[in-house]
C-alpha cells in the first residue's frame, strides 16, 4: 500500500510503497476514503524536520533534558548513536480520516466489516491507503453523512473538547483567538451552543472565512480599535470566555486575552502554546481572577494535558467525554445539520497528488487554504505483504541469511547496528506491525525486503537465522514457529511468560532431529554476561573455589501505569527484565538453581506479577547464593545496576558496567571502561560466529529454561509466601 512518509532528519516527503499494517488486538483495519491535513500541526512538523540539529534542539527543549539525562547513564558515544538513530527515522503524517472497516480483531465489539468509520490518532489515522486503528479511536459515521465531512472528526473533537473546557452557555460572549482549522471549527461549535462569538486572527482570509462559519464579530489582530469593538460587542462586560486556538511561540494571545476577558472569566488554551510562555505571562492576570484551563495539545513539543485514550473505555460516570465520545458527538452534530463544513473545505487532492498539498501549506502554492483533504481510490489493488527494497540484503557478501521480527527503539539501538556491519551475514527481511517502520528500518540498515507478516520471515528459504525483538507476549509464539521451521533463533528477553509457553518452546526445540538439535542455536538476549567487565569478573572468579555469594542490586526506576511493561499481558517487570539478573547469577556461579524465595512490596489492586519492588534469593546446587534486589522506587539519578561478589577470601564490585573493583590479598584493583558497555555487540557477534563455525550454543538450553522458571517461581513465592523448589 502507499503512505506519505517524512524523513525526520532531512524533512524529505515521499509517497512510498510500504507493507500493509498488521491486524492487532483491540482494533480494526480500515480502508481510507478521505484523510485531512491538519495544516498547523503538519506545517510545524515540516518546519522542525528541515532544521539542523541545533534548530531541532531549540524547537524541542524538552528532549534536550532527556538527552542530557541519558548521557549521564550510558555515556556520550552511546547517547550520540541513539540520538542519530532516532533522528534518521521516517515518521508518518496525519491523524484524522474516514474509511471503511476491512478486518476486525476478535476481541472488538460493536465494529463490523463494512462499517463506515471516522478514525483518530497520531501513528494510527495516518495519510495511508490502509490503517490499523484501536477501537477507542474509531466512531461510526451516521447514515447519510459524507466521508469528506467525517474526515474532520479528530480535529473537530479537539475543538469540541476546548468548548467543553470553557463551560459556556447560551448567550455567553466568547472570543476565539486564532482562526485556523481548529479555530474555525471552534467558532461553528460555539454557534451551535448558542453563544455569541468574536473571532480574531492575523490574516484577512481566515477572518473572512470565519464570517462564513457564522461568527458574530470577526476582527484582525492589528485592528486599532479591536478592544473598543470587543467592549461594545460584550456590552461593556468583557468576554465571558476566551479560547486560544493559535499555535505560536508568541505571548501575544495571552496579552490579548488578559485585556478582553472579564473578571472571573475563563481562558482555555487549545493551540500549541509552550508551557514556559504560559508561566512567563501568568502574572498578566493579577488584576483579574481568571480560570485558566488547558485542553488537548496537538503540536510537536507542545504542552499536553488531556484525556488521551490509553486503550481503556472509561466508565461514563467518571469520564463523561472521552475522545471517542467526543468524536461521536461531533459526527452527530454534523449529521443533524448543526454545522456546515463546506466553507472550510478549500482543497481536495487525489492521494497520488498529495505532495502538491504540502507545497501549498508551505507557502509555495500562493493560494489561501483551510481544510485540505486527500481522496483515496477505494478500489485500488491490494498488494503483496512483502515490499522489495533492494535486490540483495547488505552486506551482499554475507553467507548467513538473517531475518528480523520487530524493530523498536531497543532493536534499532542495540541489535541492528551490530548486524549491519557484520560481513558474515546478509540482511534478508524485516517485519514490523507498522508497515512504515518496516520500510524505514529496511532502508536504514540494508534489508532486502520489508513486510508486516512474520510468516514471510519464518518461511523464507534464504533465511537461516531469525532475530525476534517484539513485545514480550509474542516471543514464545515466534520462537516456536522459527524453531519448527528449522531456523536458528535469537530472541530478546524474556524467552516466554509462563509454563505453558515454555512447554511449547521445549516441544519445538526437542522436536528437532537429533543430528541438528545439538547445533541448532536458541539464544536469549542476556547480553550482560558478554560485557567486557563481566568477562574480567568471570576471570577473577576463576581463582575462587567453593560456593560464592552474589548480590545484584537493580535501581529499575518507576514506570507510569500506562507503560506497556505494566500491562499484565506482558508478564510484568520481573519476568520481563528480572530474567537478565537471574541469568547473570547462573553465569557467575556456574550452577543450576535449586530453591527460590521472594519477598516483595505488593501494590493494592494490582496482580502480583506486576510487583516491581522485590528481593529474590536463589539457592544454587553448588551451595552458592544469588540475591537479586529489584526496586522501582529509588531515585533515577542513582546508577541502575551494581553487582557484588564474595567468596574464597576475595570480593568484587561491578558498578553499572563502567567500573570493576577487585579485592583480594588485602589489595584493591580497579578496571574502568570509557563508557558503559553491557555486551550487546559482543553477544551478537559471538552468536553469529558460533553458528558460522558450527559450535555449540553459547548458553545451554537447560540454562535458558531454568532462568524462565526462576522468574515464574519468584512470582509464585510472592503468592505463597514460601520457598519454591525447582
Amino acid at each position: 500500500m502507499k503512505q506519505i512518509t517524512q524523513n525526520y532528519k532531512t524533512g524529505v516527503l515521499k509517497i512510498e510503497e510500504v507493507p500493509a499494517p498488521l491486524l492487532r488486538k483491540g482494533g480494526a483495519l480500515v480502508r481510507t476514503s478521505f484523510s485531512l491535513i491538519s495544516a498547523g500541526t503538519e506545517r510545524a512538523t515540516l518546519e522542525i524536520s528541515k532544521k539542523g540539529l541545533v534548530g531541532k534542539a531549540k524547537a524541542r527543549p524538552d528532549l534536550i533534558k532527556q538527552v542530557l539525562a541519558t548521557t549521564k547513564k550510558i555515556g556520550v558515544k552511546n547517547t550520540f548513536d541513539l540520538v542519530r538513530t532516532r533522528l534518521n527515522s521516517t515518521v508518518p503524517l496525519g491523524y484524522s480520516l474516514s474509511g471503511i472497516v476491512e478486518e476486525v480483531s476478535d476481541d472488538v465489539c460493536g465494529i463490523h466489516v463494512g462499517d463506515e468509520v471516522a478514525c483518530a490518532g497520531a501513528g494510527y489515522a495516518n495519510h495511508a491507503e490502509q490503517v490499523f486503528v484501536p477501537q477507542n479511536l474509531m466512531a461510526k459515521i451516521p447514515r447519510g453523512l459524507s466521508h469528506e465531512d467525517a474526515a474532520f472528526t479528530t480535529v473537530g473533537s479537539i475543538a469540541l473538547h476546548g468548548v467543553r473546557q470553557a463551560n459556556v452557555g447560551m448567550g455567553d460572549n466568547v472570543g476565539v483567538i486564532g482562526l485556523g482549522l481548529v479555530g474555525q471549527l471552534t467558532v461553528a461549535l460555539l454557534k451551535a451552543q448558542g453563544c455569541r462569538v468574536c473571532g480574531i486572527d492575523l490574516a484577512d482570509y481566515t477572518v473572512g472565512l470565519a464570517k462564513k462559519m457564522g461568527v458574530d464579530l470577526a476582527l484582525l489582530r492589528n485592528d486599532p480599535v479591536l478592544n473598543a469593538n470587543v467592549d461594545a460587542f460584550s456590552r461593556g462586560i468583557g468576554l465571558d470566555s476566551v479560547i486560544i486556538t493559535a499555535g505560536t511561540d508568541s505571548n501575544d494571545p495571552f496579552l490579548l486575552a488578559a485585556e478582553l476577558l472579564r473578571d472571573k472569566g475563563t481562558l482555555v488554551v487549545v493551540g500549541g502554546i509552550r508551557m514556559e510562555i504560559v508561566k512567563s505571562v501568568s502574572s498578566l492576570f493579577y488584576h483579574k481572577e481568571i480560570d485558566i484551563k488547558f485542553s488537548r495539545s496537538y503540536g510537536p513539543g507542545r504542552y499536553d494535558v488531556n484525556y488521551e485514550e490509553k486503550g481503556v473505555d472509561y466508565p461514563v460516570g467518571y469520564v463523561r467525554w472521552t475522545e471517542q465520545r467526543n468524536m461521536t458527538c461531533f459526527l452527530d452534530l454534523l449529521a443533524a445539520g448543526r454545522m456546515d463544513l463546506r466553507p472550510i473545505i478549500t482543497h481536495i487532492f487525489s492521494f497520488k497528488d498529495a505532495l502538491e498539498a504540502y507545497e501549498l501549506i508551505e507557502g509555495k502554492g500562493g493560494s489561501p487554504y483551510s481544510g485540505i483533504l486527500f481522496k483515496y481510490d477505494l478500489d485500488a489493488e491490494k498488494k503483496s505483504p512483502r515490499v522489495i527494497v533492494r535486490e540483495r540484503g547488505k552486506p551482499v557478501s554475507g553467507t548467513i541469511g538473517v531475518g528480523m521480527i520487530g524493530a523498536g527503539n531497543f532493536a534499532q539501538a542495540n541489535i541492528l547496528p551490530f548486524l549491519k556491519g557484520d560481513a558474515k551475514i546478509s540482511l534478508n527481511g524485516i517485519c514490523t506491525a507498522k508497515g512504515l517502520t518496516a520500510r524505514s528500518v529496511a532502508e536504514k540498515f540494508g534489508f532486502a525486503y520489508c513486510t508486516s507478516g512474520a510468516d514471510e520471515i519464518v518461511r523464507d528459504e534464504n533465511t537461516q537465522v531469525v532475530f525476534i525483538a517484539t513485545r514480550h507476549d509474542s516471543h514464545a509464539y515466534y520462537v516456536a514457529a522459527a524453531l519448527r521451521a528449522g531456523k536458528h533463533v535469537f530472541v530478546e528477553k524474556p524467552l516466554c511468560l509462563d509454563e505453558a509457553q515454555l512447554n511449547e518452546i521445549t516441544k519445538a526445540y526437542c522436536g528437532l532431529p537429533s543430528q541438528t538439535s545439538a547445533l541448532r542455536h536458541l539464544m536469549v538476549g542476556y547480553n550482560r554476561r558478554f560485557a567486557p567487565l563481566s568477562l574480567k569478573l568471570k576471570e577473577f572468579l576463576g581463582y575462587a573455589t567453593g560456593p560464592i555469594t552474589v548480590v545484584y542490586r537493580v535501581n529499575a526506576g518507576a514506570l507510569p501505569s500506562d507503560n506497556w511493561y505494566q500491562d499484565p499481558d506482558q508478564g510484568g517487570r520481573f519476568i520481563g527484565e528480572g530474567c537478565h539478573f537471574v541469568d547473570y547469577g547462573q553465569f557467575l556461579t556456574d550452577s543450576a538453581p535449586l530453591r527460590i524465595t521472594a519477598s516483595g512490596i505488593a501494590t493494592v489492586d494490582r496482580p502480583l506479577l506486576l510487583t516491581d519492588d522485590l528481593v529474590v534469593t536463589i539457592e544454587m546446587e553448588n551451595g552458592s547464593l544469588v540475591t537479586v534486589i529489584y526496586s522501582a522506587s529509588g531515585d533515577a539519578s542513582m546508577p541502575k545496576e551494581r553487582i557484588e561478589f564474595f567468596g574464597a577470601n576475595s570480593s568484587a564490585v561491578l558498578d553499572d558496567f563502567k567500573v570493576l573493583t577487585l579485592f583480594t590479598g588485602g589489595k584493591k584493583r580497579m578496571v574502568k571502561k570509557m563508557g558503559q558497555d553491557k555486551g550487546n555487540k559482543a553477544e551478537i557477534s559471538s552468536f553469529l560466529e558460533s553458528i558460522e563455525l558450527g559450535r555449540k550454543a553459547l548458553i545451554p538450553f537447560e540454562s535458558l529454561v531454568a532462568t524462565s522458571r526462576i522468574t515464574f517461581a519468584a512470582i509464585e513465592s510472592l503468592r505463597s509466601k514460601g520457598s519454591i523448589a525447582l
